[in-house]
């Protein structure tokens, strides 16, 4: 072997032996560390079973005495020593099995339970810890923990004690007293009867940790109850309605009385979808039922009487909303009703228009070409015609006029327009003279204005025709030598009132209602179609007025009717 060789090969060999002595070394120092700690953690054991020992003859009458829960653990949260009140809380028996306070701690609290874990070790005790624990059973329960370290005679710290209170009463109180707040606050503002309902179903489900909860709300005809909103993950029936007083549904909304259903397979109708537990309870408004609220789990004998105390405070408080929500409702649906049926009024009025100018038009030419035969035959046979036969074609011309004057009439009425785009500022006082002036008078029957009539906003001819009409009447059907119509008015608060006098004819009282109406004339006469006071009752309508009259035969009429300022 070379020279070079056997020095490398010495070289290798002296850094293997230095490597070995310096783990060998290292090995000695931890396993001296690892001696001493064991020896030190020995007598902390040893300190802690002194201390206990010491502290028992203390401890004993706290033990049996302190009515909370009290326990023991050492530093790592394993528990030594527990009372009465403890073991029966927890479940746990420390003779039988090992305990740590980590197995107690509820999932969604751990991250709190380690932050409050940090403060008693670092600050030595911690006040007001509240989370929940579950209990061996799986219950899940609310406490609240104070809790301190416990030092050995130099005051080293070596465990750690707490009292913990069961408050799952108390924050179930208020955490419902939250729910009934949050519910009210989440359907405040809402007038959507599904809207609000499904507000609702949303609290009672995350409440109860139930699989369904449907609402049902009464029609307005209370014959059945309608679902309105449900909040499930495992809804597969078809929602139908349910007649009042049928089912389990059915009877709550006839009895109004609340009701836990343990098991759904002992009840007639059995459970449905694996829904073995059902709640019902009944949303009723001013002592009338108008829902129920339906939950249910697939758990037997899931339900509890605080969960019914609880839905029936929510049913109280939404009661009212969903109430005015289904008046809303209703309300519009009439509303829309009546949309739909003005737009079928307001078609089938233009549709008569347009079938009135047909008619008229249609029976309009027969008419005329009945009235020129006529006067052709008379005009080329004068000489024959004795006076009966002229006397006939008189009458026939004057029956072809009359009928053609309806015919117009009729066209008039049906085309007369309700529109009140046209509105301006009418001086009613200008306008009747106007009217007075143009008028056919021919037994010169005084016409009056006694009282100046006001300026008022509307259409002129509407107007026109309301006051010709009236007026042309009073002087048709006047018999008297000295006749006369007076005509005044009234102003009033908010309203003006017209009336129209005369000392004619006179109306019996029996026809009063019968004038307004169309082709309703009391006297035959050449001129009248039975059109006008139709017309007039029209227009009043139209400016929400209103129209009447007081009558003796024999003496005169007088027309009273009411304008809008």
């Amino acid at each position: 072997m070379s020279k070079e060789k056997e020095n490398i090969l010495n070289r290798a060999l002296t850094r293997q032996k230095q490597a070995r002595l310096q783990a060998e070394r290292i090995l000695e120092d931890k396993s001296l560390e690892l001696y001493k700690t064991s020896v030190e953690l020995k007598k902390v054991n040893d300190q802690l079973e002194s201390l206990l020992g010491e502290k028992n003859s203390q401890l004993e009458g706290v033990f049996e005495n302190i009515n909370d829960v009290y326990l023991i653990m050492d530093l790592k949260g394993n528990v030594i020593k527990m009372n009465d009140v403890a073991i029966s809380f927890f479940g746990y028996h420390l003779e039988q099995e090992v305990l740590n306070v980590l197995d107690l701690i509820y999932k969604e609290d751990f991250k709190y339970a380690m932050q409050s874990f940090n403060t008693l070790r670092d600050k030595g005790r911690f006040a007001d810890y509240n989370a929940r624990i579950v209990t061996k059973n799986q219950t899940i329960k609310w406490v609240n923990i104070n809790a301190s370290i416990i030092l050995d005679k130099k005051n080293n710290p070596i465990a750690a004690q707490g009292i913990i209170r069961d408050i799952t009463a108390q924050r179930e109180k208020q955490y419902v007293l939250d729910l009934i707040n949050d519910t009210a606050k989440s359907i405040l503002g809402k007038e959507d009867v599904t809207e609000i309902s499904l507000e609702i179903t949303n609290k009672i489900t995350n409440y109860l940790k139930t699989d369904n909860c449907i609402i049902y709300l009464l029609d307005t005809e209370k014959k059945f109850l309608e679902p309105v909103a449900a909040f499930t993950t495992k809804l597969e029936d078809t929602l139908e309605k349910i007649a009042i007083g049928r089912g389990t549904i059915g009877k709550i909304a006839s009895t109004g009385i609340s009701k836990i259903i343990s098991d759904t397979t002992l009840e007639q109708s059995g459970s449905k979808n694996n829904r073995h537990s059902e709640l019902l309870v009944p949303i009723i408004s001013d002592s009338q039922i108008i829902g129920v609220i339906d939950a249910s789990h697939s758990d037997r004998n899931y339900f509890k009487k605080e969960h019914i105390k609880t839905i029936e405070s929510i049913a109280n408080l939404v009661a009212m909303q969903l109430k005015s929500a289904l008046n809303l409702r209703e309300r519009k649906k009439v509303e829309k009703n009546n949309i739909d049926l003005l737009e079928k009024l307001a078609k089938s009025n233009e549709e008569l228009k347009e079938y009135a100018h047909i008619v008229s038009h249609d029976l309009k030419s027969p008419l005329r070409s009945v009235y020129a035969l006529t006067s052709w035959i008379k005009q080329d046979n004068l000489e024959h015609f004795d006076e009966n036969s002229l006397q006939n074609f008189a009458d026939i011309e004057v029956t072809l006029q009359k009928m053609e004057a309806l015919i117009s009439g009729v066209l008039k009425f049906s085309s007369f327009n309700s529109n009140r785009d046209e509105d301006e500022l009418i001086d009613l006082d200008d306008l009747v003279r106007e009217i007075i002036q143009i008028l056919y008078n021919p037994n010169k029957v005084k016409i009056s204005i006694d009282t100046k009539l006001p300026v008022l906003k509307g259409d002129k001819i509407k107007f026109q025709q309301l006051f010709q009409n009236l007026i042309a009447n009073a002087v048709k059907f006047n018999d008297k030598k000295d006749g006369f119509v007076s005509i005044q008015v009234e102003d009033l608060k908010s309203y003006y009132k017209f009336s129209i006098k005369d000392n004619g004819i006179g109306i019996e009282q029996r026809n009063f209602d019968k004038i307004f109406k169309i082709f309703q004339s009391l006297k035959k006469s050449e001129n009248s179609t039975g059109l006008g006071l139709s017309i007039v009752k029209k227009i009043i309508d139209i400016y929400k007025g209103e129209i009447w009259l007081a009558s003796e035969l024999g003496k005169g009429t007088t027309f009273y009717f009411t304008l809008k300022k």
